[in-house]
């Protein structure tokens, strides 16, 4: 069976050398495994966003793939680098910060800090941790080395948790919410997961041609709830279900991010 690794950074157009450098080192350890990029341009340092990217791909790569994601603000530093295993058995390596508690639908069975250095790329730069430690502790776990050979084993509730703001008010049909995601059109995407058009774990529903508010930046903008982009005329704002089942904020051939002077990590409140 082949044996896959997700790679997922915030290194930018400019950082292509830094991700040849991770997979060089992966091949080295594991020439057969395959390499899928899922994003080099996460928004510099945001756990939130690189969280959102791994959450909306993991799902669709085949089982046992090994994901390595560096969004590291604290390399170097005395964070923890964790190796961790889900219940439908994907593989996920990177800095206990976060990313990983708010990306992940699947309940995590192991998890480990990676601390042997029989895998590691040595010798360690403080710098780079990414090619250093990450990507040869991925390419061994893709080649089949058990995660109790890493490092330490430790319960999946010590890790740090993702820095999103979810709070509903189910009197007031309110949810203060955080932009998890902003693609190149200015879509927002939101942390409330929609089921059936009505927000996960509530009571609150949405329905078809609904108005909603934002409330964001001391001001107020109101939209109709609709299933695609041209059902407004253009430059209208709108709501809808994304295709990762997220509510976006969105305007028909405009900028909703510019429009609405919101970026990523934003926290925004929305009335239904």
């Amino acid at each position: 069976m082949d044996r896959y690794i997700g790679l997922i950074t915030d290194f930018g157009l400019n950082g292509s050398h830094y991700v040849a450098s991770m997979k060089a080192v992966i091949a080295k350890v594991n020439p057969e495994t395959k390499i899928i990029d899922i994003s080099h341009s996460v928004k510099h340092f945001s756990i939130v966003e690189a969280s959102y990217l791994i959450n909306s791909t993991y799902k669709y790569f085949p089982e046992k793939t090994v994901f390595v994601a560096v969004i590291d603000p604290g390399v170097g530093s005395k964070r923890e680098i964790i190796a961790l295993r889900t219940d439908n058995d994907y593989y996920f390596v990177g800095p206990d910060n976060g990313l990983f508690p708010g990306a992940l639908e699947s309940q995590i069975t192991e998890c480990f800090i990676v601390k042997n250095n029989e895998y590691f790329h040595n010798p360690v730069s403080k710098t780079f941790h990414g090619r250093d430690i990450m990507a040869p502790v991925g390419a061994y776990i893709s080649s089949g080395v058990p995660l109790d050979e890493i490092g330490p084993e430790i319960h999946p509730s010590e890790l740090r948790k993702a820095p999103l703001t979810y709070n509903i008010n189910e009197e007031k049909r309110e949810v203060q919410c955080t932009i998890q995601y902003i693609d190149d059109f200015g879509n927002l995407t939101t942390n409330i997961q929609l089921e059936n058009n009505r927000i996960a774990n509530s009571n609150i529903s949405v329905k078809l041609n609904q108005y909603l508010t934002i409330r964001t930046n001391n001001q107020g903008y109101k939209g109709p709830f609709l299933s695609y982009f041209a059902s407004v005329p253009k430059e209208n704002l709108l709501f809808i279900k994304g295709s990762t089942n997220y509510l976006e904020i969105s305007i028909n051939q405009g900028n909703a991010a510019e429009k609405l002077n919101i970026t990523s990590g934003d926290i925004i409140t929305i009335k239904f």
